[in-house]
């Protein structure tokens, strides 16, 4: 056994914050889990048998209903009847659109029109309704209608165009004929519908017709008139030469703007050099004038003729005269036409600003004209589109009146039957195989949710493992449940049947506290529990018969004066007889207290006398004084205590033993007790050494450290099972 947490008797005690104490871990221990599962497995059984039996309950009464279905495919896009420009349809690949004619198939209308033509009204199924004296009435339509309703199943395929219409009956004929009929029925509204609305339609069309022809009428004589009064049989051609002349005209006036201002220009620089011809020449506009160029051309000749004649002849030769007065005449030439080029240019002035007004004149006629032309093409434009768009219209109605004409012997093209319903062969409900996998599981899952609760309700400590890990300390040994102990010689077990697991159990007990430290330091030894009822006083009385088995002297003291019951257990005898009450209050001897029992070597001191304040007794004089005087006499002192958690007693009685051992009920006493327990001996400043834990469940092939296991379970076998051979007499 571990040795880590424990102290000898004269080693100082540990403060109680030195100590610690670890809760209860939030996460479920699977371990803990499946060994709960394991020994209550009855209540996973039960809730099994209970759901199997509600299952074939329901099988045995429930109705058997067939299941017959029809499927229609809704298309895409219906085929246009009546169609105006940019009119709005509803598009039947809309998810809401498919619902909405999937819903349409349980209108009251079309159930009704169902009933109605199967004569259901007449059906045994259906004659159901009573009236107040308890006689048979006819079903009204609208019963008829919710009984369909509550028979007819519509669902819309996922991802797909395609419809299911179901109808589930206790006979398969009448779901067939009923899923057909709803289907059929659907089907003829529709095309009634469709019939009325094309009729409703064609008559619109014709009284739309007939007043936009005479709307049309009306608009042709309002332009004819309008055409006689302004006296025009077109304005657009018209219009057309009016607007080109006046573009043309336009055109002109700039372009003589352009030259009046070009002559104005050039004149205005002419002017300015008056009569000086050289002058004048330096201007292009006389310089580059053809009649100027032939003068200066000639005069240039002249001028080299001269100078070849000058060469030749003297001043006074008849050639060089000659040539002087021809040069002269040139010269007197070019000026003459220079100057007649200033005239000109001064009557090109003229000339300019005279076509420029006149043009300008012209121009400001023809926008007058064009102005009143488009005064009278805005009424004009006006009746003409007023006619062009009744003729439109009227035609548009009239096309339609021949389409409508045409498709209205067709077959609605929306909805479509793809496969008609036909009788089942078999039904769909109940189904058998799936309600009784569903029941096992059910009551198997409601089994364990039920072993599981109880098991989180469940606050008790049941492994060796468990108790280690809450407390920190070692658990001494691991008393087995014994259905045959009872009070008398078989309260001891260890001398009662020596060879069974619980007297081997007591026999580990004793070694273990034997080897925790020097002789001396462990003869006296205090059994404790947190609450009555843990067999505190069963263990303090065995592992007292086991000292005594070893030749050892031993001494048990009742220390639990409120509830004495060592001598009850060791006698079977109920009797008030002297004991430690006595002792304590002078009125006995230790000798005249001890009593033996059938047990070699084991003596015992009962509760004695009933005192009225045990605490007090306790308090004032102890049990140090009755130690002492009983370890000169006996090699060992066992002390039975009260619990902890009932009364103060026990722990006024630790600080005088050298070992304490708590006694825990296996899977019954509280952990929350259990720690409050220890913490109370260790602020007390108690030596305990560790846990005995009572009355484990028998169990096998459940896991080591869980019940007592079989590990523990180590028999005697062949010789060695005869009595007399070990511990029996």
């Amino acid at each position: 056994m571990p040795d880590t947490n424990l102290l000898p008797a004269n080693d100082p005690i540990p403060s109680p914050s030195g100590v610690d104490y670890p809760e209860m871990d939030a996460n479920v221990d699977r371990r803990r889990l499946w060994h709960a599962l394991l020994e209550k497995g009855w209540l996973v059984v039960l809730c099994l048998l209970v759901c199997l039996g509600l299952a074939v309950a329901y099988l045995r009464y429930a109705p058997v209903l067939y299941q017959a279905t029809a499927t229609l495919q809704v298309e895409q896009q219906e085929r246009d009847i009546v169609v105006i420009a940019n009119s709005q349809r509803e598009d039947l690949r809309s998810l809401d659109i498919l619902q909405t004619i999937a819903q349409s198939l349980k209108s009251r209308r079309t159930l009704e029109r169902v009933a109605e033509s199967n004569r259901l009204a007449l059906e045994p199924f259906f004659l159901s309704v009573t009236n107040a004296l308890g006689q048979v009435d006819p079903p009204r339509p609208a019963q008829l209608a919710a009984v369909l309703d509550r028979l007819i199943d519509v669902k819309l395929r996922r991802g797909t165009r395609l419809i299911d219409v179901s109808v589930r009956h206790r006979s398969p004929l009448w779901a067939a004929r009923i899923a057909n009929a709803v289907v059929q029925e659907n089907l003829r509204e529709m095309a009634a519908w469709r019939t009325s609305s094309i009729s409703n339609v064609n008559t619109f069309l014709f009284s739309e017709a007939e007043r936009l022809r005479k709307q049309l009428q009306q608009s042709e004589l309002a332009l004819q008139s309008y055409r006689e009064t302004n006296g025009v049989t077109s304005l657009d051609e018209r219009q057309n030469t009016v607007v080109a002349r006046l573009k043309e005209l336009s055109t002109k006036v700039t372009e003589a703007k352009s030259a009046r201002i070009r002559a104005e220009t050039d004149y205005a620089q002419v002017a300015s050099f008056g009569t000086n011809v050289e002058s004048l020449l330096t201007l292009a506009v006389i310089a580059n004038n053809p009649s100027v160029l032939a003068a200066r051309m000639s005069l240039t000749q002249g001028e080299n003729d001269f100078a070849a004649v000058r060469q030749r002849y003297k001043e006074k030769h008849p050639k060089y005269l000659q040539m002087v007065s021809q040069l002269r005449e040139l010269q007197d030439n070019l000026a003459g036409e220079v100057l007649k080029m200033v005239q000109t240019l001064k009557a090109g002035v003229e000339s300019a600003r005279a076509a420029d007004e006149a043009l300008e004149k012209a121009l400001a006629e023809q926008e007058a004209a064009a102005l009143a032309l488009s005064r009278l093409a805005i009424r004009y434009d006006v009746l003409t589109r007023e006619v062009e768009s009744d003729r439109t219209l009227y035609e548009s109605v009239l096309n339609r009146m021949k389409e409508s004409d045409i498709t209205k012997e067709a077959p609605p093209s929306a909805i479509r039957l793809v496969q008609a319903a036909f009788p089942p062969e078999a039904p769909v409900s109940p189904r058998k195989s799936m309600i009784l996998a569903l029941s096992i599981l059910v009551g198997m899952g409601a089994g364990m949710l039920l072993v599981v609760g109880l098991n989180a309700l469940d606050s008790s400590v049941k492994t060796v493992d468990e108790m280690e890990g809450i407390l920190s300390l070692p658990v001494m040994a691991a008393i087995p449940h014994m259905k045959a102990v009872r009070a008398g010689r078989e309260f001891v077990v260890v001398a009662e049947d020596s060879k069974s697991n619980g007297a081997e159990a007591f026999r580990s007990l004793r070694a273990s506290l034997s080897m925790l430290g020097r002789i001396d330091d462990r003869r006296t030894f205090l059994f404790t529990s947190a609450v009555p009822g843990e067999g505190k006083t069963f263990c303090s009385v065995n592992f007292a018969a086991s000292l005594a088995q070893l030749g050892l002297k031993t001494l048990l003291i009742d220390g639990d004066l409120r509830r004495p019951m060592v001598e009850d257990n060791l006698t079977g005898k109920d009797q008030e007889s002297v004991g430690v009450t006595d002792y304590l209050t002078g009125q006995k001897k230790l000798e005249e207290v001890v009593q033996s029992s059938q047990v070699e070597n084991l003596f015992f001191i009962s509760g004695g006398t009933t005192a009225p304040n045990p605490a007090e007794l306790l308090a004032n004089t102890g049990l140090k004084g009755l130690l002492d005087e009983a370890l000169q006499k006996y090699d060992r002192v066992v002390v039975d205590s009260a619990p902890i958690h009932a009364v103060s007693d026990t722990l006024l009685l630790v600080k005088n033993v050298q070992t304490v051992c708590l006694v825990v009920r296996a899977a019954r006493t509280p952990r929350r007790a259990i720690t409050r327990c220890v913490q109370g001996l260790v602020e007390a400043r108690s030596p305990l050494a560790g846990v005995v834990m009572n009355q484990m469940p028998r169990r096998r092939s459940l896991g080591y450290g869980y019940y007592y296991d079989p590990y523990y379970d180590y028999a005697y076998q062949g010789k060695y099972a005869k009595k007399g051979v070990y511990g029996s007499k």
